[in-house]
């Protein structure tokens, strides 16, 4: 699959993941999927392999409402999802007290942050895949997380944080892709299209 030249449609209102593709040089036509996340037997899957279930339902379901008289053969249809994981999965906090809780249990130590992918083209096929960072937070207080979490509303962000924003510098060690954990595994979705070159264009 080769999606030089087609049109990319991100399934996900993300500003993050579009920021991303924007700055490899695409121009994402963006659709929010409105697919039903509750998945039956969620709680049996690997953290990989639900991330990359609700992805694929988040594609699907943008592709399903397409038409494909209306759309360039070959038109690509992109679906994300990240979860961070400790011990257990962990999703976007609901309110201050989840986010406060959610920082203190990934104080001074390991977390993964995992992204699961679907890409579709229309009509034709579909490549899934997950990407792994793990992300080392240092010590830090019940206060820095207040001030945080009430200068920067977490409530859109898994693990109640934006590595990109001034949390960042609680990241005392990362083993994989940054991007992965702003949102979109660029790196890794790049080098199934054009390996030599390790990018989509």
């Amino acid at each position: 699959m080769d999606i030089r030249g087609l049109p990319l449609i991100l399934a996900s209102a993300s500003p993050r993941r579009k920021e991303i593709l924007e700055a490899h040089g695409h121009t994402p036509i963006v659709m929010p999927s409105d697919a039903d996340e509750d998945i039956e037997g969620a709680e049996n899957l690997t953290p990989e392999d639900l991330t990359i279930r609700l992805a694929e339902l988040k594609a699907e379901t943008v592709a399903g409402k397409l038409d494909p008289a209306d759309w360039p053969a070959g038109c690509l249809i992109l679906g994300v999802d990240t979860i961070v994981y400790k011990d257990k999965v962990i999703g976007k906090p609901i309110d201050e007290n989840d986010a406060l809780n959610i920082l203190r249990s990934l104080r001074n130590g390991p977390h993964e942050v995992i992204s699961g992918v679907c890409l579709i083209r229309l009509g034709g096929e579909k490549i899934l895949f997950s990407d792994t960072t793990i992300v080392w937070f240092g010590d830090y207080s019940d206060d820095d997380i207040l001030k945080y979490i009430r200068e920067n509303p977490p409530y859109d962000k898994s693990g109640s944080y934006a590595v990109q924003s001034d949390w960042g510098r609680h990241v005392t060690g990362m083993e994989g892709d940054i991007e992965n954990v702003i949102g979109l595994p660029y790196t890794k979705l790049a080098s199934y299209f054009l390996p030599e070159k390790g990018q989509i264009v």
